[in-house]
């Protein structure tokens, strides 16, 4: 087998080799190995092909992609069967490359592909005008899929349809825009109209339809709960633990023995508790705090052990850091742990013992913490809070809840007061605080939306949100002073020339974003959302400024957390569903340690890249599914609700129409163009608006509408409306 240091010669032979191609046989000459490991090297090199990092011309013969012309990205594809590809490789980043239709070979939505540039077309000529909305748009790069380099779906979800001779499966993604030939011998008894789950067993081409074969049958549309099988296979979510994790966590104690806290400090004396959610089941975090003679405040942050119950290696630890993260859902959830860990001995349950990474902070009147230590400890929650009841003792003071927590009063209100200070320690430094309304569900008995409101956030969120920060903010902190291998959260600062396009735009509804020097710092962004205030357009102007920013990822680099205006920051108060956290534990547990083992620097120096970028894809994924069922579940709520009315707010606006988001129920759709009859409009690219002909109404980001429900399609999950009127309000400053 190759070793490390061979892959590392010829990754650097490749990358610097400077004819336009090379042979295995050079290969073999750099590194001078026998012939027993020439199959090693053979095998590392189809790696590498299949990778995109060089490219097999020819049996034996490869070159570097470049060399070759050639680009790897992501395809994103449109309905109508042409798609564009983000270039990942140098020259990169660079313009979207347009791919038509009869150049896209085998590849299929979502794929990373490899391409080649094939031509460059003219720009649209100035002054011609685009009357159709759904025409294909003209790029001046196009390019043709060379190869597929990665299957982003090794499964399709799609509608089976019978026929005597050529069944078919209709994927339920529109952007797959192939129909899958199913031979009869592969359709598994599927029925007409039922969903199935397919594998693609012949990929499409120029001139060959693509065939498959039904693994499984979901059912049929509206049975019960079938939205959540097609989420869960769509974004690869393993609902159910194998078998070899079932036998270890079946190995597990369900209780703490008093052996478990030998060489344990003893934090069962102290008045712990835990505040979450009112349907909450895995406990990780508890709070003690105490207020001292000098005024300061001795906050303790208590995160279950988990670290102690799953070791590196074992089957427990493999399928957590394989699922990255617990996936929440408005009314279930798919957990990262068993549930006998997470709902059991590594869920602070009040009045069980459990151990615990304790870190105890002295907190002054300023918010600075001014000395810390760590813990690997024993505790017992005294009470499991939840943030209505905590809430309600200090927002609202109801006499029934004080007297029902009269104990515990005292420790609430000192918990008030640390929170506002560090609060406001936040905002001085210019931490960028989105404390806007978020979407919550409200379910019947049977399961079925009700309604859809605004998620409360109250002092009790304030409080706990604020004491994680601290505690993530610290251990960051002892990280990076340890010198030794760290995993960050880290949020990098936005790009350029997206918040410039963003401060101009947002300029014309009247909301400047002042910035210093030209540079758009923390504070300018913070002070931006406090003027959004109770304004019907602040989720709106949010939404466009986040998407001005850099995505939070994960990182074995520091590089500092723009959001939060700070230099460290990482994730360590949720082990049971992050599994980053879990990583985090363990490298303190080894950083606290005199002189950890230089072996294990090393070994945690090359596995935290991967375990960063495969923790922030998991991550992505998870967010994107929870995404499609918030949105599955609005449009069954909305189903009853045609032809209606209602105001909203235009957020988004494409060739095809523009979304709308309504103001009072947290829910989108789409007004398409075609709708769009009291004038005739025409797309302005530049403005990304329709401008009416006749009466010069433009219609863009920001413009206040009335809209009628015209249709909520229960097979791909979207809301249509028809426009009824614009509103006088947000008004556009033209200049």
């Amino acid at each position: 087998m190759l070793q490390e240091s061979q892959k590392q010669k010829v990754l650097q032979f490749v990358r610097e080799h400077g004819s336009r191609t090379f042979t295995f046989r050079d290969v073999v000459r750099l590194l001078d190995i026998g012939s027993d490991e020439r199959r090693d090297l053979q095998r590392f090199l189809d790696e590498l092909d299949a990778q995109g990092i060089i490219h097999r011309i020819k049996r034996g013969r490869y070159s570097l992609p470049s060399k070759e012309g050639l680009l790897s990205g992501i395809l994103s594809c449109h309905r109508d069967g042409y798609g564009f590809v983000k270039p990942e490789t140098p020259p990169a980043p660079g313009p979207d490359i347009f791919v038509p239709a009869r150049n896209m070979g085998e590849a299929l939505h979502g794929d990373r592909v490899l391409i080649r540039i094939a031509r460059k077309k003219p720009p649209l000529r100035p002054g011609r005008r685009v009357r159709r909305p759904d025409r294909e748009p003209v790029e001046r790069l196009e390019g043709v899929v060379v190869r597929v380099l990665e299957r982003a779906h090794p499964t399709i979800i799609g509608r089976f349809c019978e026929h005597p001779r050529f069944p078919m499966v209709a994927p339920l993604d529109a952007r797959i825009f192939q129909d899958i030939l199913i031979p009869h011998q592969h359709s598994n008894g599927a029925r007409n109209g039922q969903i199935v789950v397919v594998t693609i067993l012949v990929p499409p081409g120029r001139n060959q339809t693509p065939q498959g074969r039904v693994l499984e049958i979901l059912g049929f549309p509206g049975d019960k709960d079938i939205e959540y099988r097609i989420v869960e296979h769509k974004y690869g979510l393993p609902v159910h633990f194998n078998a070899q994790v079932m036998d270890e966590v079946a190995a597990m104690p369900d209780r703490v023995a008093e052996e478990d806290c030998v060489g344990r400090e003893d934090f069962r004396s102290e008045t712990a508790v835990t505040i979450d959610g009112e349907d909450a089941r895995d406990f990780d975090d508890a709070i003690t705090l105490e207020k001292l003679s000098s005024g300061h405040f001795l906050l303790g942050v208590h995160i279950a052990d988990v670290s102690h119950y799953v070791g590196e290696g074992t089957a427990i630890d493999a399928e957590a850091y394989a699922r990255g993260t617990s996936v929440y859902f408005p009314d279930r959830a798919i957990p990262m742990l068993p549930p006998r860990l997470s709902n059991g001995i590594c869920c602070l349950q009040a009045g069980a013992d459990r151990l615990v990474f304790s870190i105890v902070m002295e907190v002054d009147r300023s918010g600075n913490v001014v000395s810390h230590r760590f813990a690997q400890a024993v505790l017992q929650s005294r009470a499991r809070l939840t943030y209505t009841s905590v809430a309600r003792v200090l927002a609202d003071k109801d006499p029934e809840e004080r007297r029902r927590y009269a104990e515990l009063v005292p420790l609430f209100e000192s918990m008030e007061e640390l929170c506002l200070i560090l609060s406001n320690k936040r905002v001085r430094r210019g931490a960028v605080d989105f404390d806007l309304p978020e979407a919550e569900m409200e379910f019947d008995r049977s399961g079925r939306v009700i309604g859809v409101v605004a998620a409360e956030r109250n002092i009790a969120h304030r409080i706990i949100e604020e004491f994680m920060l601290l505690a993530n903010e610290t251990v960051a902190a002892e990280l990076a002073a340890s010198g030794g291998p760290a995993l960050y959260r880290i949020h990098e600062k936005p790009d350029a020339q997206k918040v410039q396009d963003f401060a101009e735009f947002a300029l014309t509804l009247g909301y400047p974003l002042e910035t210093h020097d030209g540079v758009a710092r923390p504070r300018d962004f913070q002070s931006f959302v406090a003027r959004l205030e109770g304004k019907p357009e602040a989720r709106f102007l949010a939404y466009l400024m986040l998407r001005s920013f850099m995505q939070a990822r994960y990182c074995a680099e520091n590089l500092g957390h723009f959001g939060l205006a700070t230099s460290e920051y990482t994730h360590f108060t949720s082990p049971i569903r992050r599994y980053p956290d879990l990583v985090v534990h363990r490298l303190m547990k080894e950083c606290l340690q005199d002189h950890p083992s230089e072996a294990w620097r090393a070994k945690m120096a090359s596995l935290l890249p991967e375990i960063a970028s495969h923790t922030s894809a998991r991550e992505r994924n998870a967010d994107e599914a929870e995404r499609e069922v918030e949105r599955i579940k609005k449009v069954q709520f909305m189903t009853g609700k045609v032809g209606e009315e209602f105001e909203g707010i235009i957020f988004s606006v494409i060739r095809q129409g523009f979304f709308v988001e309504l103001l009072d129920h947290f829910v989108e759709g789409l007004v398409p163009a075609g709708s769009l009859v009291d004038d005739n409009y025409q797309y302005a690219e530049k403005t990304r608006s329709f401008v009416g002909e006749r009466y010069r109404r433009h219609l863009q980001p920001g413009t206040r509408v009335v809209v009628r429900l015209d249709h909520a399609d229960q097979e791909s999950y979207r809301l249509t409306f028809s426009l009824v009127r614009t509103l006088k309000g947000l008004e556009v400053r033209r200049g």
